[in-house]
């Protein structure tokens, strides 16, 4: 896990950037033209791509696969990559019957996620108990009577109570008198023919409308395409250097495609790196030895796909070698997502992603304050001066004194105007600054600022 990705450049210092780091996860900041894509992105990311790693990397910008493709054929990996987009059928993954492999808590776990990402939140009122038993339920009813899962289906038996009535039916027929499987039928048979009937019209509808906007966004055309038929594509490929570019921008008509595919191929892609070779949720993983590929799932502008787990996967994918690089703005994006507990989600994920933290320009005074806490405060001298004078001959006295006080390592000016943005102003450079957990650079600071060269990516166009 020590072997060096990129080794970036500071003028008083080389610092290396490890495999074992960038799976401890890496963040970077910047606002919008701040240099972050072209400067700390496409650098590491080919280093990355240069080491062998299998990608996924999740295009929320409208140019972003061409970005992803160009830096491919620079490391040399244009044969790696699969590419999948709306109306191509090159690359296909049928989700639901991988996440069958794990039971219908599994398949419900995986909309859950999805659900929490196009709503924007992730409280329970916006997915509630209500909703993760209905859809736990009606899943594990067509498994058990032996129907095909398909999402349309699921989404059309929602509220279909004849057809759960000939479910159950079904479902007894193909199970033996006083089996386990005959009990968990008849638990099924007393929720949908006796609680879901009964329960008042307000509180169906509430359940059924957190339901449907998860499923909808598969049930038909491109996307029913891709998510819902063939498999020619499962995240375990990434482990054989696949690198994958998810080319569903979240803009315009197609934002809730962007945001489902996005969410759902990074939380199978999560389960996969879990358990090392993406059998499901199983007992008995392997370990992930230093012959294993490691993984990295790429995202800018990442709060448009993370979920609440994501910080609890970055604590324990190291040791399965794989890692979340993320990019945004600020930290505001985190917060659009206004969960009542958003703000402590938001610091468990920027606690846990310590392997590499990179701010590029930014104004923003809430991601000022969380980096600042993060560099810590150092002492600096105060010098001040004051004087008197009196008589026509302006004799006075002048004293100075000087004192310690507890300041920003870095002021705020510096992350705002004291960064270079890259572009023929700056000669092509971007600069940041860099801060990893346990790392004391020269002069004794706990930051650095570093150089990121800009590369001409349209000769690979």
């Amino acid at each position: 896990m020590e072997e060096t990705l990129v080794t970036l450049r500071a003028l008083d210092e080389d610092i290396p950037i490890t495999v074992g780091q960038a799976c401890e996860g890496i963040m970077v900041f910047g606002t919008s033209g701040s240099g972050k894509t072209s400067g700390a992105l496409n650098t590491i990311q080919l280093g990355m791509m240069e080491a062998g790693f299998g990608m996924l990397n999740i295009c929320v910008k409208a140019d972003e696969a061409d970005r992803v493709i160009a830096l491919a054929k620079k490391a040399g990996r244009e044969k790696d990559l699969r590419i999948m987009r709306l109306g191509s059928d090159a690359t296909r993954f049928g989700f639901l019957d991988f996440l069958r492999a794990g039971g219908a808590t599994a398949v419900t776990a995986g909309f859950k996620r999805i659900n929490q990402s196009l709503l924007g939140k992730v409280d329970e009122d916006e997915w509630t108990q209500a909703s993760q038993e209905h859809l736990t339920n009606l899943v594990q009813l067509f498994i058990m009577a032996g129907e095909k899962l398909d999402i349309s289906a699921l989404r059309m038996a929602l509220d279909d109570k004849p057809l759960h009535k000939k479910m159950i039916v079904d479902a007894l027929d193909r199970c033996a008198n006083g089996s386990s499987e005959e009990h968990t039928i008849k638990m099924l048979g007393n929720y949908f023919l006796k609680q879901w009937v009964a329960m008042g019209d307000k509180t169906m509808a509430s359940v059924l409308m957190s339901i449907t906007p998860t499923l909808n966004p598969f049930c038909t055309g491109y996307m029913r395409d891709l998510f819902c038929t063939e498999t020619n594509f499962t995240p375990k490929d990434l482990r054989q250097g696949t690198i994958l570019v998810l080319d569903i921008p979240c803009v315009g008509e197609n934002f809730s495609y962007g945001i489902a595919a996005g969410t759902i191929l990074k939380y199978m892609t999560q389960k996969m790196i879990e358990s090392y070779f993406g059998e499901g949720q199983v007992a008995g993983q392997k370990k992930a030895g230093k012959a294993t590929r490691p993984v990295a799932i790429v995202v800018d502008e990442c709060h448009y796909v993370t979920t609440a787990d994501d910080s609890e996967f970055v604590t324990t994918s190291r040791s399965m070698r794989g890692g979340l690089f993320y990019l945004t703005q600020d930290i505001n994006n985190f917060y659009k997502r206004g969960a009542k507990t958003i703000e402590a989600e938001t610091g468990a994920l920027l606690s846990n992603l310590h392997g590499v933290r990179i701010m590029h320009q930014n104004a923003d005074d809430k991601t000022f304050q969380w980096f600042s806490n993060v560099l810590g405060k150092e002492m600096k001298e105060q010098f001040s001066e004051s004087g008197s004078f009196s008589g026509p001959t302006g004799s006075g006295s002048v004293s100075t004194s000087r004192s310690w006080q507890e300041k920003d390592q870095v002021a705020r000016r510096d992350f705002n105007i004291g960064l270079a943005r890259g572009g023929p102003k700056w000669k092509y450079v971007v600069t940041g600054i860099l801060q990893q957990d346990g790392r004391v650079y020269k002069g004794g600071k706990m930051w650095k600022q570093v150089a990121f060269q800009q590369m001409d990516l349209d000769k690979y166009a």
